[in-house]
């Protein structure tokens, strides 16, 4: 089964961390746009999907009629099916009570509220536009919209935070009666103005703390970790997002976006140009030779995305689906992560602990 990702990319204006592909939005730029996306659509031979994933960007800067036509289009062409799960991305205060029952009437059944913080200060380090009223204000509007499935995501390890402010963070993500909590350590990425210094970032030390803080207040608050950075109510988990962990297949559209058929990954540039040119003046005969390959989808990379999961990975799936089983060096390895606590193992399935959380680059650097 399928999922869909569709990267809408504009943006108001660029946050100074984020390096996601994303540009101005401006009317006209916006019709070739939709225009174009609706091409590259029905470009692709149908799939059977369950998942549908507005990302950007900011696809909150969509009016309601768009995205419901990107939704009825996308039912027409494939087969999704009637209970599929279809998230939108939303900023704090790019969209008022009236516009997110739209979203909903549309056929929008989850929200991925980008808060980041509930600390005005912390906000501002961030550059964010929105306030911390105005990021609670989303949520309680989502919620009288009629959503029911509603996740928020924290920025951990920002400029000048602490474990308590990581931890009231964490409690007032849990007071405003969410279902699910992304929350990830800030990535100073080459090419975006962090890049070129910003002060106040945490230690290592604080960062790992911070990441301790958060887990146990999700944990007291009733929150399951199924992954290293995301939390939800039970039944509550990402079933898209589960898709990438499990590397399973998902059709990427628009600029930026990636794909996967389970056996390779592919990306479209990041340029609204060439997206353009490609698919503006009608459906692509052969869509994916815009694509650029990216890598056969291998053990390793089971191991890799499946070793975030409170899952862990299955020994006999390694075996069947890749033909890679772990060598006597990596079966001694994995004994002594046991030894210490890092990792639960029995015949067949290998997950690591929390405590291996904190040190999952490491662990798996060395186990791969």
């Amino acid at each position: 089964m399928y999922g869909i990702y569709i990267h809408i990319p504009f943006c108001i204006r660029k946050c100074p961390y984020c390096d996601f592909y994303s540009v101005p939005k401006e009317s006209d730029l916006c019709s070739r746009f939709l225009n174009a996306l609706r091409n590259e659509i029905l470009s692709f031979d149908p799939v059977e999907a369950d998942t549908v994933y507005f990302g950007g960007g900011t696809p909150s800067l969509l009016t309601p009629d768009e995205i419901s036509d990107i939704i009825s289009l996308l039912r027409e062409h494939n087969r999704i099916t009637e209970d599929a799960e279809i998230t939108m991305e939303c900023n704090p205060a790019t969209v008022d009570v009236d516009q997110l029952r739209g979203f909903r009437e549309a056929g929008v059944n989850r929200l991925s509220i980008g808060c980041q913080s509930f600390q005005p200060d912390l906000l501002s380090h961030l550059g964010r536009m929105h306030s911390a009223d105005e990021a609670k204000q989303t949520v309680q509007d989502a919620k009288e919209a009629g959503f029911s499935n509603i996740s928020v995501d924290i920025m951990l390890g920002i400029p000048y935070a602490t474990p308590n402010t990581t931890k009231a963070d964490a409690e007032i993500a849990l007071s405003l009666g969410i279902q699910h909590v992304s929350a990830y350590l800030l990535k100073i990425c080459e090419g975006t103005p962090f890049s070129k210094g910003v002060p106040g970032i945490p230690s290592d030390d604080v960062q790992a703390d911070c990441y301790k803080v958060f887990c146990d207040a999700m944990k007291s608050g009733g929150m399951h970790q199924y992954e290293i950075s995301n939390f939800a109510v039970p039944g509550y988990e990402s079933r898209h997002n589960l898709k990438y962990w499990e590397c399973g297949q998902w059709l990427g559209l628009g600029p930026a976006a990636h794909m996967s058929t389970g056996k390779y990954r592919a990306s479209f540039p990041g340029n609204i140009n060439i997206f353009l040119d490609r698919f503006e003046n009608g459906p692509a005969e052969d869509p994916l030779r815009y694509f650029r390959y990216e890598g056969h989808v291998d053990g390793d990379e089971y191991i890799i995305m499946g070793m975030r999961t409170d899952s862990g990975i299955s020994r006999s799936v390694l075996k069947e689906r890749y033909g890679q089983e772990f060598t006597k060096d990596q079966e001694e390895f994995l004994a002594q992560c046991e030894q210490h606590g890092l990792i639960e193992q029995d015949s067949d399935t290998v997950r690591l602990t929390g405590e291996g959380y904190l040190l999952s680059n490491s662990i798996l650097s060395e186990l791969i």
